[in-house]
């Protein structure tokens, strides 16, 4: 059986090529063409929650811009440019460690009766990540519990590249790097609702909406949950007072609104 490692190495050498004549881009000119993205919905939670997680956890672009969160909200996103150099060596040790070449859905599909012949009992839940990779053709999306994944994965012999995936995973939802800084997108959505009954404690912390041009009571509606997508400065200063409140007093009545930059074009 062969080996993820033992795939063609022109990949690698490939990567290397087109890394080295990129030139690097402006932050927010960089978030058009996704290299690696991983999306962690979980199976019970809030609707804030399930709202954010619409969101990927980290979006690795092609040239180099970094954004990532930690899992469960604790804090906000954060990015890093990565320098040519930086750029290149992360790529290649994607390549290098996980064989992200090989990590193709008809690879895996290939492995699944080896993978399933030595998996380990684990039970199962509605857990769901999500990694996308685009550096191969066709891009490949792979959608697994993470226990499943985990049960997979005891054997890179047997099952070389669920072994892989696991890890890959593992790698996804861990990055961090020396030189991060906060994240301020220039693309958001809002999802806007009257403050309920059983908040009513947080109306007088509620901050001003400084967006005059943005009326949140049209944006909600007659629906119980409204939504609007906002761009440049708007986008700007939306996420800057929404990560860090969330009850917003508008035109006399306190809503709660919550924020999602938008990292990926075509991406609900």
């Amino acid at each position: 059986m062969k080996r993820y490692h033992d795939a063609p190495g022109n990949m690698a050498f490939r990567l290397l090529i087109v890394l080295a004549v990129l030139s690097p881009l402006a932050v927010h000119g960089a978030e058009n063409n996704p290299a690696v993205w991983r999306k962690l919905v979980r199976a019970s939670t809030t609707v804030h929650a399930v709202f954010l997680s619409r969101t990927p956890q980290i979006v690795i672009y092609e040239e180099g811009l970094v954004v990532f969160r930690d899992d469960d909200f604790k804090k906000g996103y954060r990015q890093v440019q990565l320098s040519g150099e930086d750029r290149i060596k992360l790529y290649l040790t994607m390549q290098s460690n996980f064989g992200i070449s090989s990590l193709t859905n008809e690879w895996l599909e290939n492995e699944l009766p080896y993978a399933r012949s030595i998996q380990e009992p684990f039970r199962e839940d509605n857990d769901k990540v999500t990694i996308w990779i685009g550096l191969h053709t066709p891009p490949s999306q792979h959608t697994f519990s993470p226990s499943l994944l985990k049960a997979r994965s005891v054997n890179e012999i047997i099952a070389p590249a669920w072994n892989a995936m696991y890890k890959f995973n593992d790698f996804l939802s861990t990055f961090t790097h020396p030189d991060v800084a906060p994240y301020v997108p220039d693309r958001v959505e809002i999802a806007v609702q009257k403050l309920p009954g059983y908040m009513k404690d947080q109306s007088d912390r509620a901050v001003g909406w400084p967006l005059a041009s943005i009326d949140l009571a049209e944006v909600k509606g007659k629906r119980p949950r409204g939504y609007r997508t906002l761009t440049g400065a708007d986008a700007r200063e939306a996420y800057r007072l929404l990560t860090e409140h969330q009850a917003v007093l508008s035109g006399g009545q306190v809503y709660l609104v919550w924020v999602r930059p938008l990292l990926l074009d075509g991406l609900p």
